[in-house]
């Protein structure tokens, strides 16, 4: 009996140091290509700002590539720890040149690299998007790259929301309608879910509302102001358009026909389920000690003609897809129901096969 807990002692510490080694060599190698990758892209950015001011068109183009390019430092991470994303629902090939507000649930910080994980493969869209994230990843290695690429950080809380909106308003006029990005991804919730639970349910019971708990309530402000920024004015959004300012800087000027041609056409509510209701974080998945698993992403396809604009429409619009949300995980996490089995809307785009997003090393992203 003393010999046999001897080699399991043994046994146990020969596997920590494999572990320990293991671990090592990976945050070795992903700090090596981010060492590389972030200031190749920052390299080029600059070098490439005389481009921008005789041909911006040709200038983000390239930015979009090199911006695409630099995903592949993060899907690396999900590739090496054996984490397998598992994609369904609708179609998103006939849409990928267009405006589009992406909605997804927000439960961990790593929701932002399954997500560019996922959209890596959607064509040169994945360089052509706009993250409207908290404010807490400017200050992260990849913050510098969000920041010259024209993503928007907004600052959480009640005191700031107001002025928030305001400079998301501006920041869409000034850098999104003129830098020929397509897709928006937006984390309406406003937090990750451990945090915003308990008060959305207590806002929930106080409200006579469904008290959710895979998701929460989402906050429609940003969405509202995206919205009334990107669509035909009417009276529900017209108080919220401003003078434009483009990212060239001075005022739209040459560029107001083009910035008048950025119409919102399409909502893409995105689910991201974790097996066990157990996300990963990030500093789990760059280190690796996350075993492998698979997640689930849903895509629901939704044309702007069905979203109204107007703030009460809207808000239970999104509480709607929220609580169908809700449904989809519980079913996942209780039953091991993939989420496109719960799902048995009919809907304008045509679905796709569950399939599984594999990713080799070089960054290439292809279907299995």
């Amino acid at each position: 009996m003393r010999l046999k807990q001897q080699e399991e002692e043994t046994s146990g510490e020969m596997s920590s140091a494999r572990d320990l080694a293991r671990y090592s060599l990976r945050v070795l190698f992903i700090t090596f290509i981010n060492m590389l990758g972030i200031p190749s892209y920052l390299t080029w950015f600059l070098l490439l700002q005389p481009l921008k001011l005789y041909n911006p068109k040709l200038f983000w183009k390239i930015e979009s590539i090199l911006f695409r390019s630099l995903l592949t430092v993060v899907t690396t991470w999900l590739y090496s720890g054996g984490y397998t994303i598992v994609e369904s629902g609708d179609s998103l090939e006939g849409i990928m040149d267009d405006e589009a507000v992406v909605l997804v649930n927000h439960q961990s910080t790593s929701d932002v690299p399954v997500v560019m994980s996922a959209i890596h493969n959607k064509s040169l869209v994945s360089g052509r998007v706009m993250w409207v994230m908290d404010d807490i990843f400017k200050y992260t290695n990849f913050g510098w790259i969000s920041y010259v690429h024209g993503d928007f950080f907004i600052v959480q809380g009640k005191e700031a929301r107001s002025d928030s909106l305001e400079k998301l308003e501006s920041h869409i006029n000034s850098m999104y309608k003129t830098t020929f990005k397509k897709w928006i991804i937006l984390f309406p919730e406003g937090g990750f879910l451990r945090k915003r639970r308990f008060r959305s349910q207590e806002f929930a019971k106080k409200n006579q509302l469904p008290v959710l708990q895979h998701v929460t309530l989402p906050r429609v402000g940003a969405l509202k102001v995206i919205i009334d920024n990107l669509t035909p004015q009417t009276t529900a959004n017209k108080d919220s358009l401003t003078p434009q300012t483009t990212a060239n800087g001075g005022s739209s000027g040459a560029q107001e026909s083009q910035s008048n041609q950025k119409t919102l056409k399409w909502i893409i509510d995105m689910t991201v389920g974790y097996p066990g209701a157990t996300p990963y974080n990030s500093h789990g998945m760059f280190v690796g000690y996350w075993p492998p698993r698979k997640v689930q992403i849903h895509y629901r396809v939704y044309p702007m003609s069905d979203v109204p604009t107007d703030r009460e429409g809207l808000t239970n619009w999104m509480y709607k897809r929220y609580q169908e949300k809700e449904v989809f995980l519980q079913e996942f996490y209780t039953k091991s129901k993939p989420l496109d089995e719960s799902d048995e809307e009919k809907r304008y785009m045509s679905r796709i096969e569950r399939r599984d997003l594999e990713m080799d090393t070089t960054g290439v992203v292809h279907l299995q």
